[in-house]
Order: C-alpha cells, then sequence, then structure tokens
C-alpha cells in the first residue's frame, strides 16, 4: 500500500496542478475584434482553436524633450497609455495625477513603460509638454509626453487604441478624447481600460498591472 501510494502521489499532484488550479488566476480580457485564424491549437490533449486579436501597429511620435519614440516596438514590455492635451480645463490633470500615481508604483520596473499623448498636436509642441510634465519628473519613470511625429494621433488614437480623439469645432481649443488609462501587453493588445475618474479604477489598474507582468515573465521564461 505504500508502495502503491508514493507512485500514485506524483500523478494525483500534477492532476491538481494542471486540470484543478488552472483556473484559479483568471487571465486579463483581450479587448478589440476578434478573428478565427482557422487553425488549432493542442491543450490538455483537446484542440483549441486559434483566435488572432487585435494589435495596435508601432508608431512613433516626438517626446518632450523632442526626441522620436518609437512606441509598442519592444515585445518584452508591457506599456500604460492615456491621451490628453495641456489645454484641458476638464478631468485632464486629474488623470495625468492619477497616471502619476501608477508610473510611481512602477518607476523601477523595467517592464512598464508609460505614454501620455495630445490630441492637440499643433499647440502642444515639445517644450510645452517639458513645461507641462516637469512636476512629474517623467524622466524617472519611463514616462512619456508625446506629440505630433512620425504618424498621426487620432488614427492611433482610434484604430490602434479603439478610443476617440476628435477635435470639437463648436468651441475654441477643445477636443474630445478617453478618461481612461490604457493597459497594452507585450504583444500590443490591449488588456484593459480604466476610468480616471473612479479612483478604484486606477486601483484594478495597479493590480491588474502586476498580474499582467507575472503572466509576461511566465510565457518569457525558458522552463
Amino acid at each position: 500500500m505504500i508502495l502503491a501510494a508514493i507512485l500514485i502521489l506524483p500523478g494525483f499532484l500534477y492532476f491538481l496542478l494542471e486540470r484543478k488550479a488552472e483556473n484559479r488566476y483568471q487571465n486579463l480580457p483581450i479587448y478589440g475584434e476578434k478573428v478565427l485564424t482557422g487553425t488549432s491549437t493542442s491543450r490538455m490533449g483537446k484542440q483549441v482553436p486559434d483566435t488572432l486579436f487585435h494589435q495596435i501597429t508601432p508608431f512613433s511620435l516626438t517626446n518632450q524633450i523632442g526626441v522620436p519614440v518609437s512606441v509598442l516596438q519592444e515585445d518584452t514590455t508591457i506599456s500604460v497609455v492615456n491621451f490628453f492635451y495641456t489645454r484641458c480645463t476638464t478631468f485632464c490633470k486629474h488623470m495625468n495625477d492619477e497616471m502619476n500615481r501608477v508610473a510611481d508604483r512602477f518607476a523601477n520596473n523595467q517592464m512598464v513603460n508609460f505614454y501620455t499623448i495630445t490630441v492637440d498636436t499643433a499647440y502642444d509642441t515639445p517644450e510645452v509638454l517639458q513645461a507641462y510634465a516637469k512636476d512629474y519628473r517623467p524622466e524617472t519613470k519611463k514616462w512619456h509626453f508625446l506629440t505630433g511625429g512620425k504618424d498621426d494621433v487620432y488614427n492611433v488614437a482610434r484604430n490602434g487604441f479603439l478610443v476617440d480623439a476628435v477635435e470639437d469645432t463648436t468651441r475654441d481649443a477643445h477636443f474630445i478624447h478617453s478618461s481612461s488609462l490604457i493597459l497594452v501587453d507585450s504583444k500590443r493588445r490591449i488588456r484593459g481600460y480604466y476610468d480616471v475618474n473612479q479612483k478604484k479604477e486606477v486601483d484594478r489598474l495597479i493590480d491588474e498591472l502586476k498580474l499582467l507582468l507575472v503572466q509576461e515573465i511566465r510565457e518569457h521564461s525558458p522552463y
């Protein structure tokens, strides 16, 4: 009986870890259009259809010190992105305060980048962005404030991050844009939207960013 128990125990533990514990931590959702590729992958003895998820095309803009920045080019980093403009009189200041709260938490983590993109590229030059961002000390947090560059900001917002970004022509110096911080994984897939007008949403971003970091480390591990 002892010998039987010794032989059975490893298999039983494997079953518990692989089958029973696989849903203990849920993966974050993936946002955007999903398309079946027509192929499948074998998982735990079952054929699972492969899905092609929405991916953001890498783009290039100019940061607050006038340097071109290639955004989402790296395949080993996670990004948090938001849209704003310096002449905003509504929620933009609060949005960037919340972005700063998240950036402070992950300032020493080399796997996380932060990008704040202006939708008022004609007015928000690198010099204007640098003056605006000074108190946040973005250079200490892998945080770029970005303005117009090689790629169109409005196209990036709508077709890449799937959020609104448009000039309100009925009012002077006014733009309509998302109030969310957007979480993007290393495969350039959107994993979450977090409305800065609700503190608990930004708290959730911090928690889910930690979870995504663990998942990314596991996926990139050679073991």
